[in-house]
């Protein structure tokens, strides 16, 4: 099969969507003649990868735009920039089509709705789009740690039903010929009587299902991670009112990784509380090829996020055989369950800061019940290697041929 994937976003050396840009061609590439769409910025990083490594049977091509959409469009509007490179991206697949005999188009990247390429006008071939995400909003009782963000995330809220009633409008999802969806969340959102195909957007690598992992609590300490940038949506103020809850008389930690524009705000948010700031570590941005050691060092991975898609760190912990501790929704609900996980979940501000403390407490108490759930979690993240992803993928082009 000739499978052209649209994958704005695919970078052999990063994580997030250009992880998913990068490993789902690949892994169809096994059997498959691949073709990949990308963006110009990747270009060094491919070829360098190409160059020291046997890549076989894909072949990628560059699709550039002029800088000041990029300097333009940012969040909440960033989808103006992909949907401006789309439409320069389209000509370029055309072209790639029509020498190859190309059978299925999937675009893999961006995953968010608002971002549709019209990649279906192609004759000849069958479009995919998905795994979807973006249709997920912020549960009302947690919008106030939004702060100056909240704003902007009443704009994004906005623009998705402007977004929605657009793509309903024109009829586009039934123009694709396939829509798959990264969360329920999206589904409901777009089409709520659907019964399309539920997938995570991310996957694992094989290295990383490889590595064995028994975390022990060193020193009487209970390690928890937590990584994402430090945005007001990623739940950092939620986890500091949780943290406040917790009995002085635990040992504990807390080792936050990334950075973000609120990391200066946030380290003084922890300090405010002496008992906080004694069990928190700020550790700042970690290159990813060095993450799989912070997995290792760690107990239970903390992911309060309000509103992801799916959560590549939280497979990437599973992977290390650490629990996660999550809400139970969006990637959540979809990745865990409560045999591998602690999936917590509320119907106000106070309930929410209740039930995450508790969890916290919970896992530094009954450290062999964590350690019997991270292997459960390691079983688990098995199901979510990008060879069954891709071979998920493939049953969809060949009902569709």
């Amino acid at each position: 099969m000739n499978i052209l994937y649209i994958a704005y976003s695919c970078d052999p050396y990063n994580g997030s969507e250009d992880k998913i840009g990068w490993n789902v061609p690949l892994a169809a590439a096994e059997n498959n003649r691949v073709f990949v769409l990308t963006k110009e910025e990747h270009r060094e990083n491919i070829t360098k990868y190409c160059s020291e490594n046997a890549v076989k049977n894909i072949s990628f091509f560059y699709v550039d735009i002029n800088s000041i959409y990029k300097k333009l469009f940012k969040p909440p509007f960033y989808s103006g920039r992909l949907n401006i490179w789309h439409r320069k991206a389209l000509s370029a697949a055309k072209e790639i089509c029509s020498k190859n005999n190309i059978d299925i188009i999937h675009q893999i990247t961006p995953i968010e709705f608002r971002s549709i390429g019209k990649y279906y006008k192609i004759k000849n071939a069958k479009f995919v789009c998905g795994p979807l995400a973006g249709g997920q909003d912020v549960p009302k009782p947690l919008m106030t740690y939004l702060g100056r963000e909240k704003p902007v995330e009443a704009l994004r809220m906005l623009i998705n039903r402007v977004a929605r009633a657009k793509i309903k409008m024109h009829g586009i999802l039934k123009k694709c010929g396939c829509v798959l969806y990264a969360n329920n969340e999206t589904k409901d959102f777009l089409e709520p009587d659907s019964s399309r195909i539920i997938i995570p957007d991310t996957a694992l690598r094989n290295d990383e299902l490889s590595s064995a992992n028994e975390n022990e609590i060193k020193n009487g300490e209970f390690v928890f991670l937590a990584v994402s940038r430090l945005t007001a949506t990623k739940g950092f103020g939620l986890l500091f009112d949780a943290l406040k809850d917790i009995p002085k008389a635990l040992e504990y930690k807390v080792r936050i990784v990334g950075e973000g524009p609120l990391q200066n705000e946030l380290k003084a948010l922890f300090a405010s509380d002496e008992n906080v700031f004694r069990h928190t570590e700020f550790a700042g941005k970690i290159p990813f090829v060095e993450m799989g050691k912070e997995y290792q060092k760690a107990n239970a991975l903390i992911f309060p996020s309000f509103r992801e898609a799916s959560g590549s760190v939280m497979l990437e912990a599973m992977a290390n055989g650490i629990p996660v501790i999550t809400e139970n929704r969006c990637g959540g609900s979809v990745i865990c369950s409560d045999d591998n996980a602690y999936l917590y979940s509320a119907l106000d501000k106070d309930e929410y800061i209740k039930n995450l403390s508790a969890v916290m407490q919970h896992c530094i108490n009954k450290p062999d019940e964590v350690q019997s759930k991270g292997r459960a979690a390691k079983a688990r993240a098995k199901n979510f290697s990008f060879e069954e992803k891709v071979n998920a993928f493939l049953k969809v082009y060949n009902s569709l041929n």
